[in-house]
């Protein structure tokens, strides 16, 4: 089971194991090449890394493509914080914004060769969707090409 707010992940069942995005092909090849002690705790999300949004219904491959250096309470959306829209979450966690993996592909090929974090006004002008969330209602999936 996946850890919350981008604090790591469970250890796979064998060191073949492969993490599958929504459309079945590999995320980010085996992940014996991932070592759980690569994952700063106190870091949490960097730039690229897979998530899932626990609140869906059907989760989907989502990519962290922004780390505003802003609290839940501070990050208004449709007029009310982002701590408000997520009670269940604290008013103190960070904002991480993501992206559809399906998206960024079909819009942003090389996102996975960047190294900094994708502008928001580039995801609005390539008409990617961005959604902003507290890090603890995101669920780790798979670790970013930074971290290699």
């Amino acid at each position: 089971m996946p850890r919350k707010g981008g604090r790591g992940q469970t250890e796979p069942d064998s060191e073949q194991e492969l993490v599958l995005g929504a459309n079945g092909d590999p995320i980010s090849g085996s992940l014996d090449r991932f070592d759980e002690e690569d994952f700063d705790d106190e870091d949490g999300f960097v730039y690229g890394d897979i998530v899932h949004d626990e609140k869906a219904e059907e989760p989907e491959d989502l990519v962290v493509v922004n780390l505003p250096a802003v609290k839940a309470d501070q990050w208004e959306v449709d007029g009310e914080s982002l701590a408000d829209k997520n009670p269940e979450c604290r008013e103190t966690d960070d904002v991480v914004v993501v992206s559809p993996l399906l998206e960024l592909e079909e819009n942003l090929p090389g996102w996975n060769e960047r190294e900094e974090e994708i502008p928001l006004v580039t995801l609005e002008d390539l008409e990617v969707t961005a959604e902003a969330h507290p890090e603890l209602r995101l669920d780790f999936i798979a670790p970013s090409h930074l971290r290699d």
